[in-house]
């Protein structure tokens, strides 16, 4: 493991630590006043504005200059906040329970990385169901063990995507879980290629695959960032419902998430993770 990555996780580390022992409002603040400072710094940062160049080619670059710097806002709220997750947790507020089907009833809840998605963990505990959180392991190992301990004693279970997840997920689909699926980042070889935010991008098909294959409900939900320090969940009313699937119906799903996540990023397009590779597929110089 490179020196890089060592410094990467000590710094993580330190960051977490400080912000465990303030109040949520300050680490926030502090988290925010810091990025604020670095993240245009950063190349993530001019991969943020070739995005918004990408998406919206008319938009000036003050105004890129403006949705990035509340990008870095909220990352930086974000990281805060996740050091003193489990004094945020009890404070996320959610609407549209009604949508969330009883226990015993498989569902793909499909979200995207928005406001403090990190605080999506409390869902499991205001919806009433155990739900099974899939996330991609880091790079860095040692950036992969700090999440693996900040994980333990949240309200949810941890999934590592890799080559035996999928099978998992299916079993626990069979037997009437739930899941939650962060869908808007890029997909893989052999997955689709769809509009997103009016741009073609790879987009990920698991979603509609194991609905097909489980009859589980697609139902999208969404993490709210207002007034700064209040999260608010939302959930959306269940997809349609397809046990007969084939590619150009599972094409068609995840068509119609992708319009629903893009709705969202442009409604507050600060609160959403710019900064990732998306349109990889796409000519972007970043």
């Amino acid at each position: 493991m490179s020196p890089w990555q060592l410094l990467q996780a000590a710094i993580a580390t330190l960051i977490i630590w400080l912000a465990s022992l303030l109040p949520p409002r300050i680490a926030s603040n502090t988290g925010s006043l810091l990025i604020r400072k670095i993240g245009p710094l950063l190349h993530w940062h001019r991969r943020g504005m070739a995005n918004l160049l990408h998406v919206y080619p008319e938009m000036s670059v003050k105004d890129r200059r403006n949705i990035m710097r509340g990008v870095w806002d909220n990352i930086g709220r974000t990281i805060g906040e996740y050091g003193c997750i489990r004094k945020v947790g009890p404070s996320v507020t959610v609407s549209g329970l009604e949508n969330v089907p009883p226990e015993g009833t498989p569902v793909i809840f499909v979200t995207a990385h928005m406001a403090n998605w990190e605080a999506l963990a409390w869902f499991s505990r205001l919806c009433g169901r155990q739900l099974l959180d899939v996330y991609r392991k880091p790079n860095n190992v040692y950036l992969n063990k700090l999440l693996e301990i900040r994980s333990k004693g949240l309200p949810v279970t941890m999934v590592e995507k890799n080559n035996k997840s999928g099978l998992y997920l299916l079993r626990k689909l069979r037997e009437g879980g739930a899941i939650n699926l962060f869908v808007d980042q890029k997909g893989t070889r052999g997955d689709y290629l769809l509009p997103f935010l009016g741009k073609n991008a790879l987009t990920i098909r698991a979603p509609a695959l194991l609905a097909a294959k489980t009859g589980a409900l697609i139902i999208p939900g969404r993490m709210i960032r207002e007034n700064n320090h209040n999260l608010h969940i939302k959930i959306y009313p269940p997809l349609r419902k397809s046990n007969e699937m084939d590619d150009l119906e599972g094409a068609d799903i995840m068509h119609e998430v992708n319009n629903i996540i893009s709705s969202w990023v442009e409604e507050t397009p600060e609160q959403w993770l710019w900064i990732h590779r998306r349109w990889k597929n796409a000519e972007i110089k970043s």
